[in-house]
């Protein structure tokens, strides 16, 4: 990944942090970026399979990393 995408994407994210978003709110930033970089994957099965992988709902994904803190 380009290091200048990774900085826009720090710094949006710290933006986000600051400005009072809740956890959902940044989860549902990060899932649209990440379905922006699987739709730039050349292969068809890898990005459909990319697309899939972004597309867990928060409720699930919190579920799994409280299950992992425990």
């Amino acid at each position: 990944m380009n290091q200048k995408w990774v900085f826009l994407f720090v710094n949006i994210l710290i933006v986000l942090l600051f400005t009072g978003c809740t956890s959902e709110q940044i989860f549902a930033t990060g899932q649209a970026y990440q379905r922006n970089q699987c739709i730039k994957v050349a292969d068809q099965d890898a990005s459909s399979q990319c697309l899939n992988r972004s597309n867990t709902r928060y409720d699930d994904y919190k579920y799994e990393v409280d299950k992992a803190n425990k």
